[in-house]
């Protein structure tokens, strides 16, 4: 009994006055404010930089120039629609044997390479300002139209600040006349 006893609340409970309640509410409420905002600047913060869009093309031809050109290239346009300017420091591409390695480890990759001169009109180094639009190509090879067509090649643009590059997937399907037809896929 002596224990009930002790544990029993020895006073009413507490009222709150007007004034109290006031204090308590104006505080809840600058609390979920203040939340709201830093998860806001946090958001920002996270969302500004740079932001590239990029898009590729197959079976392209040079038309115009001094000299005839029956070669086919690969394009690739970049798009920088972020906030701030950045420097696109190297252009590459990557080619993947399966599904699993292109998309989930995303490292293994099965052959690497780098396009030295992707554009002589805006050459590498290049100040890639909010706004601006940068193309870059290759020749387009035999191996590129087999590694396209079997497996995942992605062509992948390097910025400054970003170790990762950003990269776009070059795919086939068959056109309507049997003829293949590029149709980029971005990943990111």
């Amino acid at each position: 009994m002596l224990i009930l006893a002790a544990l029993a609340p020895a006073t009413a409970p507490y009222n709150f006055t007007a004034n109290e309640l006031w204090t308590i509410s104006i505080a809840a409420y600058a609390a979920i404010i203040s939340t709201f905002l830093f998860g806001w600047d946090v958001y920002k913060w996270l969302s500004s930089g740079a932001k590239i869009d990029l898009s590729a093309s197959m079976d392209m031809k040079l038309l115009g120039g001094p000299y005839p050109d029956q070669r086919t290239y690969v394009t690739i346009t970049a798009v920088n629609v972020g906030d701030r300017p950045t420097t696109i420091v190297n252009l590459g591409a990557m080619y993947f044997d399966s599904w699993f390695r292109a998309y989930v480890i995303r490292r293994k990759h099965r052959q690497a390479f780098i396009i030295s001169t992707p554009s002589e009109a805006r050459p590498i180094p290049y100040r890639f300002e909010v706004g601006d639009q940068w193309i870059g190509m290759a020749i387009q090879s035999d191996d590129i139209v087999r590694m396209a067509k079997d497996g995942y090649l992605f062509l992948i643009l390097y910025v400054a600040g970003s170790g990762a590059g950003h990269r776009v997937r070059l795919k086939f399907q068959k056109g309507p006349a049997g003829k293949l037809v590029a149709e980029p896929d971005v990943a990111t």
